[in-house]
């Protein structure tokens, strides 16, 4: 596998070929904090470098996707043209969820050992950072989750999980931006559209922005009239 090594935002980075036109960027530091990621990102999308068509950000790595095979990654990233920008805040998304359409309450009940509304009002505290997106266009991973709801995936995964399903996977939680299977523990279910192929970009939500969720009931829920394709 070819590979070369790469100075950006000021800590060194493993840039791998995946393919034809794909490059992998993991930092050198092992004990790499999210933030770095993120703020890595920024840099590159800002740079406007030539020949990139996308860039995916993930826990410990970005992924950079090119238009041709050609590239030398360095030469590619010699084009970076900003430093890092003062830090600001994220942008603040406030989604609603449903917690009476949860499919999975009896298994996370049993699992914490905690009564739903317990859950619930913990799954509601924290104020969670996108940390990344994927495994289907739009599903939303949120760093953030309380260890008292921790609760593994389900040993038996759902062949249909609907869009807008709010789940615990491990120690994550995250949304299901679209039907899809699925083995998350799903405790609620919000209205609102997080992929929306016909706008650009479909995704409003991106990695670094932060989530609150807010606690609708099922008959606000239905008056919102979901919008899920």
């Amino acid at each position: 596998m070819e590979s070369k090594l790469l100075q950006l935002n000021g800590s060194e980075w493993s840039a791998f070929r995946l393919g034809e036109k794909a490059w992998l960027l993991t930092p050198r530091d092992s004990n790499v904090q999210l933030r770095l990621i993120h703020e890595a990102t920024k840099i590159i999308e800002d740079s406007n470098i030539n020949g990139i068509v996308d860039i995916i950000p993930a826990y410990d790595s970005i992924t950079l996707i090119f238009d041709r095979a050609d590239i030398d990654i360095k030469i590619s990233m010699s084009q970076i043209s900003v430093s890092p920008s003062p830090k600001k805040d994220s942008v603040l998304h406030k989604i609603n969820v449903c917690y009476e359409l949860g499919l999975d309450w009896e298994e996370v009940e049993g699992i914490t050992g905690l009564k739903k509304e317990e859950i619930i009002s913990i799954h509601l505290s924290p104020t969670y950072t996108v940390a990344m997106t994927g495994f289907l266009p739009g599903f939303i991973f949120l760093e953030g989750l309380d260890e008292r709801i921790i609760a593994p995936r389900r040993s038996n995964p759902r062949t249909a999980i609907p869009s807008g399903a709010v789940g615990i996977g491990g120690s994550q939680t995250g949304i299901y931006s679209l039907e899809s299977p699925g083995g998350w523990q799903i405790i609620g279910r919000s209205s609102e559209l997080f992929f929306n192929k016909h706008k650009n970009p479909p995704m409003q939500v991106k990695a670094g922005d932060r989530i609150e969720f807010q606690r609708i009931s099922e008959t606000e829920y239905q008056k919102k009239e979901p919008i899920h394709e």
